[in-house]
């Protein structure tokens, strides 16, 4: 698991942790799942030097220590030894008495003060370089430092100073002069030393000292403020000088304290301690100081990324000095003078060399180096290419957003694959610059779509009323016409009606024809039964002579009346066909009107139907057409608006 720990959801990719890192390619610029750029780290590369931490303002860099693994085994009955770091006075001033009382109350029985393991990491230094002589070293009693030379400068490991850090000297000095066994937990303001200490494995936890101001908060566990009296004190031989190893140039001050004639230059902070290291490899060696002290942070172990404290440079001074001066007070009680009256090695030291031996004290170190791809001056400019950068000027734009030192940084990254030119302020800047342009293109040419479209609804909403009103005419007309054709429809039903009546007297005509024929046929009858019998009176009058003469003049007449009713029936009969074949065709033709009307009721009928139907189509029209109307009337304000919009925001 990581030390150094990240929240990609809370990462907003602002770069801050990349301009900080003094590691290079640890931070990895890329796109998160959601498209949004974040910064990654490499693990490989990091040297868990927190400053990262430190800079992010978005908390999404943590970092991961022992502490609930330790107080967990505390509670639980193991037993483990603390050692505590000198800058517990600055991470609980006034107060890490009752923190550390704490500990033994709740179970710790030894609880050492690391300014001893100091003192020890101090004569050591001493002692190898007298053994040594002409031996130039970089100190190490910095976790951050040892990762970055291990990692980035493995050329340098063999400049790193072996002897080992004040917390590691204390506890060989604890396990080995004091033979303890059990576990020791060290508290400290260092994320890195937990890294030293699983490569040592000479102490079992780091904890430290934001996290258990954490643990102590999270809990509610109460803890005595400041000037209040508390009865703790350190266990075994007390430190020295070495209580001041946590503020800038600690070591410095330790080593001219035994060893006034020792070159030692001291220098702090990411800013600057890691730009001379990269330069310590080409110096000219005689410009190379015996001793190189170097810490990570810029007030030294007093403003580590885990003191959980922020106090400011004079504060922190001050507590150090009124350290410094109790400090050197009991040293002074224990410095011997020799019978000139010169000053001699103190007590302490005159122990270190009869108990100790400088062999325990020191390590080796192995180098993790990981190559960076090295690119060619071809890919930096490939880089260039990619980032849009032609000009001499835009490749020294160098205005550090990307949190490199130079663009050409950038354009390396770029070529390396550990960055992206979204990164890039002056590639998105032009970007953008791009994008309004081909916006303001797009803009415009909307803007005429929209006022095209806007034409094309005024004309359109104008022929949509005029069919309105065509539609409401043609609704108006149908029921006109649906009107007109009902009463065309009760005409025809009431020529009907009369045709029904010619009908039935055609029939009473047929009727009387029929008698009259009857009548005819009866005349004519009588008409031939005159005739003969008007014959047999000619036959009896001529029989009769002279006295049927006058008789037979009646037989004449009577014929000849018979003959003229033959004659008329004759003619009746002639009639009576005539009428017949008249009634007939009359028939036909009512018949044809009948059928005729038949048809014309059943076209008046539908043309009804199809009347109202175009009333009501016509309606829906009128419908339709206002729903289209007011459809009209919201797209052109849907089009104002966003022309306002646009305008507003100077997308004009």
């Amino acid at each position: 698991m990581n030390i150094i720990g990240i929240d990609l959801d809370k990462c907003v990719g602002c770069n801050s942790c990349v301009r900080v890192c003094p590691a290079p390619g640890t931070n990895v610029a890329k796109y998160d799942q959601n498209g949004n750029m974040v910064i990654d780290i490499d693990n490989d590369r990091c040297i868990k030097c927190g400053a990262c931490i430190k800079a992010c303002t978005h908390n999404a860099r943590f970092y991961r220590d022992d502490t609930e693994r330790f107080i967990n085994d505390m509670k639980s009955g193991k037993e483990v030894i603390i050692i505590t770091a000198p800058a517990v006075k600055i991470a609980f001033d006034g107060n890490w008495r009752h923190v550390l009382q704490w500990f033994r109350n709740n179970g710790v029985k030894e609880i050492y003060d690391v300014s001893l393991g100091a003192d020890i990491c101090t004569w050591a230094h001493i002692k190898y370089l007298n053994e040594n002589k002409g031996k130039k070293i970089i100190s190490q009693p910095c976790a951050a430092i040892v990762n970055y030379i291990v990692r980035h400068k493995p050329e340098l490991i063999n400049s790193l100073s072996p002897v080992h850090s004040p917390m590691l000297c204390l506890a060989i000095y604890i396990r080995k002069y004091l033979g303890r066994s059990c576990k020791i937990a060290a508290l400290s303001p260092c994320i890195a030393k937990k890294e030293e200490f699983e490569e040592t494995g000479n102490i079992d936890y780091n904890v430290t000292f934001k996290h258990l101001k954490d643990y102590f908060e999270k809990n509610n566990i109460d803890i005595p403020k400041v000037k209040v009296y508390s009865e703790f004190e350190f266990d075994g031989t007390p430190g020295f000088v070495g209580s001041i190893y946590p503020k800038p140039g600690g070591l410095k001050e330790n080593l001219l304290l035994h060893a006034p004639d020792i070159h030692v230059l001291n220098s702090e902070g990411v800013e600057k301690v890691y730009r001379e290291i990269d330069t310590y490899v080409e110096e000219d060696r005689q410009n190379i100081p015996t001793v190189f002290d170097i810490l990570n942070c810029e007030f030294g172990c007093n403003d580590g990324p885990a003191i959980g404290q922020d106090y400011k440079q004079f504060k922190m001074d001050a507590i150090m000095r009124d350290v410094k001066k109790y400090t050197e007070s009991v040293r002074n009680d224990t410095v011997q003078i020799d019978e000139t009256g010169k000053k001699t090695e103190d007590s302490q030291f005159v122990e270190f060399d009869e108990k100790l031996k400088l062999n325990d004290f020191l390590r080796g170190y192995t180098s993790k180096y990981v190559e960076l791809q090295l690119v060619s001056e071809k890919e930096i400019q490939d880089g260039f290419v990619i980032l849009n950068k032609t000009t001499n000027i835009e490749k020294n734009f160098d205005c550090h957003a990307c949190g490199y030192k130079s663009c050409r940084e950038m354009a390396a990254a770029i070529a390396m694959g550990i960055n992206i030119p979204d990164n890039c302020h002056q590639y998105i800047m032009s970007k953008i610059k791009k994008e309004s342009v081909q916006i303001e293109r797009v803009n415009k040419t909307v803007i005429d779509i929209m006022e095209e479209l806007q034409n094309v609804f005024e004309v359109l909403s104008k022929s949509v009323n005029d069919t309105t009103k065509e539609s409401e005419n043609i609704r108006m007309l149908g029921q006109k016409n649906v009107e007109d054709m009902t009463v065309v429809n009760e005409y025809m039903k009431e020529l009907g009606n009369l045709v029904g009546d010619i009908y039935s007297n055609i029939d009473g005509i047929k009727k009387d024809v029929r008698n009259y024929k009857k009548v005819t046929d009866d005349v004519e009858q009588i008409s031939q039964n005159i005739n003969l019998l008007s014959f047999n009176a000619s036959i009896e009058a001529a029989r009769a002579g002279e006295l049927g003469k006058g008789f037979s003049v009646i037989a004449n007449n009577i014929r000849e009346l018979s003959e003229n009713s033959r004659k008329s029936v004759q003619n009746a009969t002639s009639n009576n066909k005539n009428i017949n074949e008249s009634i007939v065709y009359i028939n036909k033709v009512i018949d044809n009107f009948i059928e005729r009307i038949k048809n014309l009721m059943e076209v008046v009928e539908n043309t009804i139907k199809d009347v109202r139907n175009t009333s009501e189509n016509g309606m829906r029209i009128n419908d339709s057409m206002t729903n289209v109307t007011e459809l009209s009337g919201k797209i052109n304000n849907l089009i104002e608006r966003t022309r306002s919009v646009l305008q507003n925001n100077n997308y004009k």
